[in-house]
């Protein structure tokens, strides 16, 4: 019976041994399969060799920035796919305004945003090059808290240095109010011209404005692992929902879930083939990515729903879990979620909250044992440990830093924490909170990867694949190799194969 029982259990592991079936890897945690392997070091002069790239993929605006998941063989990835058609109609939409400049200041005092506009329409002629840009960097010193520095001082700068010519923030209000959409350009133009702009906006205004306007397809790619070649194409009518589009598909039992514009599909993982398709009752393609766990697909779409795996009927839903970028994780029976401002723990079976603790970000709960760690935007508490039970969390400990984005997962290994993100590179010892390490570092938004006792964590906007020796008594870099990622979004790692996104392709690179 004993060897029975362990037969089982090592044929049930070899399944999934040397994959990357979802967002963050086999146990969703960051951590690699035990046979994956990465280099010793890189040395100064080392390039990763290309093993293929399948090139025509968009990303951001037209494409979002998922990852890509491993199975069987096989890479998956699901994507919004946007594209541009000549259209009669018009819009003054978002993109139009961002074009154009333009940045909400909800979170700044109405003091400063008067202050603000009254100097730049006053700025001294003298005010030139490199005496302009201090200025302007001291203004944004003077006035602006450090928090709100970092999400929009580079924006307060742009506008002195543009002066007089910026579009003020009174005609961008103008410009908000727009109809939704106009029949054609001439109808578009005419409201333009109508309102009370100043001097030379319409003309900005009108110019910006394409003739195209933007469709898209739900689309799943399934390519070789070896040699990068489309095995099949998963392909549906889809609604653009640019950038936010940015889920990464689950592999499970041979099926790919995948969570597109406007529905949560199951796809044969052999075939291509539409098993079932599931309408979203909430945020409209989000970039949560789905969690296949007790017989259950559970994807945050501003609310946390659970579907039936082999349906696609929508079991539960949970309007206490609040934001669509978070991915749940799961420990036992619970499902955790980190929502927008807190951190929630909801029983698998009925989708009853059974916890509420501090937490809130974009940042997916890692799991550790009894453990979790979750990157938070909460007020002093940027980097959140807690010990879990029957009864609930404990806190263990917090720790705070000032960041522009808090959306990086943290990895936990051998009693350590590491957080290679929110501009730094943090390792923390998980029981007592004790700092071990901390370095400034151009590493933003996408998560680490461990294996082989060592950690590997994008820089310089994904240009970069640094290796760091996963050692809480010193921070050891080990070298890098340029890789050109698309840095938002997150690498994987199968054997000695990295496969990652770049903002046109999916690229596998082979280590040596």
């Amino acid at each position: 019976m004993k060897y029975s029982l362990l037969f089982l259990l090592l044929a049930t592991t070899s399944i999934s041994f040397g994959d990357w079936p979802q967002w963050r890897g086999p146990d969703r945690n960051g951590v690699a399969s035990s046979d994956a392997v990465l280099p010793d070091g890189i040395p100064e002069d080392y390039e990763v060799a290309k093993k293929w790239e399948f090139t025509g993929i968009p990303s951001d605006h037209y494409g979002g920035h998922g990852s890509v998941s491993i199975s069987d063989g096989k890479v998956f990835l699901s994507i919004v796919w946007h594209r541009d058609e000549p259209t009669e109609t018009r819009s003054v939409n978002g993109d139009v305004l961002s074009t154009l400049g333009y940045r909400g200041t909800s979170s700044l005092p109405k003091e400063v945003v008067e202050k603000m506009e009254d100097e730049r329409l006053n700025l001294s002629r003298r005010l030139r090059g490199t005496a302009l840009d201090e200025w302007a960097a001291k203004w944004v010193e003077d006035n602006l808290d450090p928090k709100t520095q970092l999400s929009l001082g580079s924006w307060v700068i742009s506008r002195f240095k543009k002066g007089k010519a910026a579009i003020s923030l009174a005609d961008f209000e103008t410009l908000r109010s727009a109809p939704k959409e106009f029949a054609n350009q001439s109808e578009m133009e005419a409201w333009v011209n109508a309102q009370d702009l100043g001097e030379g906006v319409a003309a900005q205004v009108i110019a910006a404005v394409p003739n195209t306007k933007k469709v898209a397809s739900d689309v799943v790619l399934c390519l070789d692992a070896s040699t990068g070649d489309q095995v099949w194409r998963f392909e549906v009518p889809g609604h653009p929902s640019g950038r936010s589009s940015s889920s990464t598909p689950a592999v499970h039992e041979g099926r790919v879930y995948a969570a597109l514009s406007e529905n949560l599909y199951s796809v044969d993982a052999s075939t291509g083939e539409e098993i079932w398709r599931a309408p979203l009752t909430g945020r409209k393609g989000p970039a949560s990515s789905p969690l296949v766990a007790h017989g259950k697909v559970f994807l945050q779409q501003n609310r946390l729903s659970a579907f039936d795996t082999k349906t696609g009927e929508e079991l539960w839903k949970n309007d206490e879990v609040k934001g669509a970028n978070q991915s749940p994780a799961v420990w036992k029976n619970v499902i955790l979620c980190n929502s927008s401002k807190n951190l929630l723990g909801v029983d698998a079976e009925s989708g009853a909250t059974l916890w509420s603790v501090a937490g809130g970000g974009d940042g997916t709960p890692v799991v550790s044992e009894d453990h979790v760690v979750v990157s938070s935007r909460s007020e002093g508490k940027n980097l959140i440990a807690y010990h879990l039970g029957n009864e609930g969390p404990k806190e263990l400990w917090t720790k705070e830093f000032l960041a522009r984005r808090y959306g990086s997962s943290p990895i936990v290994h051998a009693g350590h924490v590491y957080h290679l993100g929110s501009e730094r590179h943090l390792c923390i010892d998980l029981k007592t909170g004790a700092q071990k390490w901390e370095r400034k570092a151009s590493s933003s938004i996408s998560s680490p990867i461990l294996a082989d006792g060592k950690l590997l964590v994008y820089e310089n906007r994904g240009g970069f694949a640094l290796l760091i020796a996963a050692d809480p008594e010193e921070y050891k870099s080990l070298g890098r190799t340029k890789v050109g990622a698309l840095y938002c979004a997150s690498p994987a790692l199968v054997g000695n194969l990295l496969f990652l996104r770049t903002k046109e392709s999916v690229a596998c690179f082979e280590f040596e």
